[in-house]
């Protein structure tokens, strides 16, 4: 049984003039109550997060899901407070400074910083749904140099997250749904780490194969059978299962007690608006960070698989190797500084040139030692009966597929990128845990210390013919440009789809 199954047959003007500032409004319901913790199981937990070997910021684990393990909720407002503190001083929306995303013009995430009433208030947290579509964006009542100053009857309203975050089934994401569309603003995960001003790009979470492959053919979520496209953000989705994964630069941890405190609001079944929150929390009992880990040297071993070697330092109980593929001539050092990473066609994509991204590659790792990525994880590049493509594409069987598509020859295999990325929680089986026969509602989050520490490796890249080791040193950020030309298109696909990415089931289905 689902609550978010119930279309909500009220306008959209009058249900937000019914709902008070902080609140979220969400489908009606009429069978089940959101806010009983069995339904809706808020989990948190929080830790440290070693930022390259060079800085110490802090993590986030979280999940909201109902008893058949899927997103709980269409829409929610999250709020995380704690005794962190803000190591920059805030910054404006992306409404203000024309990055991307302005289908939310309340967030400052992608300017990578907090905005001027967390900083003063000392959370992290999002913009209610209540602020009805079209109220002016302003972060202050009363004049601040640099910040836009709220008109009479206007309360402050940007926040990191915006109105498109909240937490889902695995983790704080920019899912919620647009109550006018029935779309989420996004179906990408945030770029990791968040607040980002390191000299290293972010990434996205995005799980691949082998790691993570619901339909165990090894193309993982492209084997044709999941939707893909771009979403209201202009940010590509399909890519992968997201990881859960939710870093914090920027942000020094104190020891002690955080919440994460999520409200939830819903019409009842008289039609009037019940709101309520939900809190979680969870003790921060030491900031020392768990050890550094490497990315390994990835080596393509000729057939169009690869080989490394992982090690895992002590403390780091299990770890993400992840591999971005980005076609030959692609890659982030191709791009030039400032600029989101190239992308080029090649053999993954054989089948058009409408939706040519990266293909994400995935690893787990439990133990130091030899590691394989085998020859046939890329995108499915025949239709139906399904067919994996060369998963590091070489050179024959990229000009192939540029020859059968009538362009020029690239004459090069692909480039690529490599980050290890370590845990000492169970972080693989809670995100994996959505694309197995059964989810749980509540899966392990914290490893045997009682917290969940994450350490990020610096990201290489290798480049072909030679593919030697280049570290990333630019701060790029993964989505921006990229995201500004593509036109949005809707997801459609089945309530099992949705479970097994994480997302929350729309009003209706197809």
């Amino acid at each position: 049984m689902r609550f978010q199954r119930f279309i909500l047959i009220v306008s959209t003007a009058g249900l937000l003039a019914a709902c008070t500032a902080g609140q979220t409004t969400a489908p009606n319901i009429t069978q089940v109550n959101p806010l009983n913790p069995n339904y809706s199981k808020v989990q948190f937990a929080v830790g440290t997060a070693n930022l390259y070997g060079t800085a110490t910021g802090l993590n986030i684990i979280s999940t909201l899901r109902q008893p058949n393990g899927e997103s709980a909720t269409l829409v929610n407002t999250p709020s995380i407070v704690g005794p962190f503190a803000f190591v920059n001083g805030p910054v404006q929306a992306v409404f203000f400074t024309g990055i991307c995303c302005g289908a939310d013009p309340y967030a400052t995430i992608y300017s990578q910083g907090q905005s001027l009433l967390e900083t003063r208030t000392n959370q992290i947290t999002s913009t209610s749904q209540a602020v009805h579509p079209g109220t002016p964006v302003c972060d202050t009542a009363a004049t601040t140099p640099g910040f836009f100053t709220c008109p009479s009857g206007i309360a402050p309203n940007t926040t990191t997250f915006g109105q498109a975050g909240g937490v889902f089934a695995m983790g704080l994401a920019p899912y919620n749904t647009v109550n006018t569309t029935g779309q989420s603003y996004s179906y990408s995960s945030y770029p990791q780490p968040m607040y980002n001003t390191a000299t290293h790009p972010q990434f996205i979470p995005w799980g691949g194969p082998p790691a993570f492959d619901p339909n165990l053919n090894g193309m993982g979520t492209r084997d044709g059978t999941f939707p893909a496209g771009f979403d209201s953000f202009g940010f590509p989705f399909g890519l992968g299962v997201g990881e859960g994964i939710t870093a914090f630069s920027n942000v020094t941890p104190g020891v002690g007690m955080y919440s994460l405190n999520v409200t939830i609001a819903y019409l009842g079944n008289n039609g009037q608006v019940i709101s309520g929150t939900l809190t979680s929390s969870a003790r921060l009992s030491s900031t020392a960070p768990i050890a550094t880990v490497t990315a390994p040297t990835v080596v393509p071993d000729g057939a169009g698989g690869a080989n490394m070697t992982a090690t895992l330092p002590a403390g780091v109980s299990q770890a993400y190797i992840q591999i971005v593929d980005y076609g030959p001539g692609g890659g982030q050092i191709a791009a030039g500084s400032g600029n989101p990473p190239i992308v080029s066609p090649s053999c993954h994509s054989i089948k058009g040139t409408t939706f040519i991204v990266p293909t994400y590659y995935t690893i787990e790792v439990t133990a130091s030692g030899s590691y394989h990525l085998g020859a046939a994880n890329g995108p499915n590049a025949s239709g139906n009966p399904p067919q994996a493509s060369q998963t590091i594409c070489d050179l024959a069987h990229n000009n192939a597929a540029a020859a059968a598509a009538g362009n020029p020859l690239p004459n090069a295999g692909d480039n690529f990128t490599v980050q290890m990325i370590g845990f000492d929680y169970p972080a693989y089986q809670a995100a994996h845990s959505l694309i197995e026969a059964t989810t749980t509602q509540a899966p392990t989050i914290t490893g045997p210390g009682g917290q969940s520490d994450i350490t990020i490796s610096v990201p290489n890249e290798e480049d072909y013919p030679a593919y030697g080791v280049v570290p990333l040193s630019a701060a790029r950020h993964p989505l921006f440009k990229r995201s500004m030309p593509h036109a949005s298109t809707p997801m459609r696909a089945s309530s099992e789809v949705y479970r097994k990415l994480g997302l929350p089931v729309p009003p209706t289905l197809p």
